[in-house]
C-alpha cells in the first residue's frame, strides 16, 4: 500500500493535484478543523486572561503583565517547539497538545464556578498555558505543509487567513457573552474545543512524507526516525537558516515593531474599556468588528496579492495601520475606538497572505517548524513584552491612554520607514516569488 500522501500515485494526493479545492484532501480537512478548535480555544483565552486578572487583581498593570506573561514564554518556548516538531509526530504532537489543553482549560473553570480561584492561581494557569503553547503549539503549524501539495500551500495560507478573520470576528462576542454569562465558560467552552481538536486529529494520517529538494520521501516524522541529528544541532540549525536570510531577516526587525504597535493598541483598548465599567459584550464586540473588517480583508486578499507585489503591499498596510491610529492620541470614546480599530485591520489579511506565503512557501518542508518558531519568536517576543507596559502605562496620571496610543503611533511609524528601506521592499508578485532573494 501508498502511504506516501505526496506520491503523484496516491489516491489521496490524486485527488488534490486535479481539483481545485484543498477540501478534496481529507487530510487537510481533519487538519483544518483540529488547528480552529485550537486557534478558537487561544483566541476565547486571550480575550478572557486580562479581563478575570483585572478582576481578580483589581489592577490595570497585573492585568497587562498576566498576558505578558503568557506570551513571553508562550514565544520563548516556541522556537524549541518548533524543533520538537520537526523531529517526531507531528500527529501525535497535535494529540497531546489537545489533551493537556482539555486538562488545563476544565481546572479553572472549576475554580472560577466555585469562586475559589485568587490572582496567584490564574497566573500558574497562565504559565502551564504559556508551556503548553509553546512546546506543543508548532505542531499544527509544521504539519500543514506535510500533507498540503507544494504547489497548493500558497493557496492553503489564503484559507488560513479568511479562518483567523473568522475567528477573530465571533471570539470577541462568544467571549464577552459567555464572560457575561459567567467568568468560567469560556474555559468550559475551551475544554469542549480542546477535546474537539484531539478527536479530529485522530482521524490524520499516521505518515506523513517530507519534501526534500530531490521530491517526497518517505521518511517518518516519528521520534523513531534514526537520521535526526541531536536536538541541540537542530535547534541551532534552525536559528541560523532564519536569521542568515536577508528578506526573512528584514521582516522579522519590522515585524517586531510593528508587533508591539498591534499589541500595544488591542490590550490598551481592553483594559482601558474594562477599567472604565464597559460591559464585557461590548468590549467583545470591539473584536467582532475588527474581525469584520479582516473577513473583508481576506476575502480580497487573493486579489491583492496577485495584483500588487507583496513588498508594496507590506508598506501600504502600514500606511493605513499608522493612519488608523493617530486620531486615537486626541479621542477615547467608543465609537472613534470601534473605527479606527476596523481601518487599521483591513489590510493585514492580505500582507500576511503575501509575506508567509513568501516566506513559508520558500522554506524546505523539514524547516517548516523550526523556521515558523523562529520567526514568530523574534517576532513576537517585544509585543509580549508590550501588555505589561500597557497596563503601567494606563496607570500614569492624565495621560493614560493617550501615552500608550503614542506608543503606537511612534512604533507604526518606524515599521513603516523599516518597510520602505529594507529588502522586504523587493519581495514581487507571486508568479515571481521563485526567482527572488529569500
Amino acid at each position: 500500500m501508498n502511504t506516501d500522501i505526496h506520491s503523484p500515485n496516491h489516491p489521496v494526493a490524486k485527488s488534490a493535484h486535479n481539483s481545485r479545492s484543498l477540501w478534496c484532501l481529507s487530510a487537510y480537512r481533519n487538519w483544518f478543523i483540529a488547528d480552529t478548535a485550537d486557534v478558537f480555544a487561544v483566541s476565547l483565552r486571550t480575550f478572557v486572561i486580562p479581563l478575570i486578572g483585572l478582576a481578580l487583581s483589581g489592577s490595570t498593570f497585573i492585568s497587562g503583565l498576566l498576558v505578558t506573561i503568557e506570551s513571553a514564554i508562550g514565544l520563548v518556548l516556541m522556537s524549541i517547539g518548533g524543533a520538537i516538531a520537526d523531529r517526531h509526530d507531528r500527529r501525535r504532537l497535535m494529540i497531546l497538545l489537545g489533551l493537556i489543553g482539555m486538562v488545563l482549560s476544565a481546572a479553572p473553570t472549576v475554580l472560577l464556578a466555585f469562586d475559589i480561584m485568587n490572582t496567584t492561581a490564574f497566573m500558574l494557569f497562565v504559565i502551564l498555558f504559556a508551556v503548553m503553547n509553546g512546546l506543543l503549539g508548532p505542531s499544527n503549524d509544521a504539519m500543514l505543509k506535510s500533507i498540503v501539495p507544494m504547489e497548493r500551500f500558497a493557496k492553503a495560507q489564503t484559507i488560513r487567513e479568511a479562518r483567523e478573520s473568522c475567528v477573530e470576528l465571533s471570539s470577541g462576542a462568544i467571549g464577552g457573552l459567555l464572560y457575561r454569562i459567567a467568568v468560567w465558560f469560556p474555559f468550559l467552552a475551551s475544554t469542549v474545543l480542546y477535546l474537539a481538536a484531539a478527536l479530529t486529529t485522530l482521524a490524520l494520517p499516521r505518515k506523513t512524507a517530507v519534501v526534500t529538494e530531490n521530491g517526497p520521501s518517505d521518511q517518518q516524522t516519528d521520534s523513531s526516525a534514526t537520521t535526526n541529528p541531536p536536538f541541540l544541532d537542530q535547534f541551532i540549525e534552525g536559528w541560523q537558516w532564519t536569521l542568515t536570510r536577508r528578506t526573512v531577516l528584514a521582516t522579522i526587525i519590522q515585524g517586531a515593531v510593528i508587533n508591539v504597535a498591534c499589541y500595544g493598541s488591542i490590550i490598551g483598548v481592553q483594559i482601558m474599556l474594562a477599567s472604565r465599567g464597559t460591559d464585557a459584550a461590548l468590549i467583545g464586540l470591539v473584536s467582532t468588528a475588527t474581525g469584520i473588517a479582516a473577513l473583508i480583508g481576506s476575502l480580497a486578499a487573493g486579489w491583492l496579492v496577485e495584483h500588487i507585489p507583496t513588498g508594496k503591499l507590506i508598506m501600504l498596510t502600514f500606511t493605513v495601520f499608522t493612519l488608523a491610529m493617530i486620531p486615537l492620541l486626541f479621542a477615547d470614546s467608543y465609537i472613534v475606538i470601534v473605527a479606527c480599530m476596523v481601518a487599521a485591520s483591513l489590510l493585514f489579511p492580505a500582507l500576511n497572505a503575501g509575506e508567509l506565503g513568501f516566506i513559508y512557501g520558500r522554506t524546505p518542508d523539514d524547516m517548516q517548524g523550526r523556521v515558523s518558531t523562529v520567526f514568530e519568536t523574534a517576532i513576537g517576543v517585544p509585543g509580549a513584552l508590550t501588555p505589561a507596559l500597557v497596563g503601567w502605562l494606563l496607570q500614569t496620571p492624565q495621560f493614560g491612554f493617550q501615552a500608550v496610543m503614542m506608543l503606537v503611533v511612534v512604533c507604526s511609524g518606524v515599521g513603516l520607514l523599516l518597510a520602505c528601506i529594507t529588502p522586504t521592499r523587493n519581495i514581487p508578485l507571486p508568479a515571481q516569488w521563485e526567482q527572488a532573494e529569500l
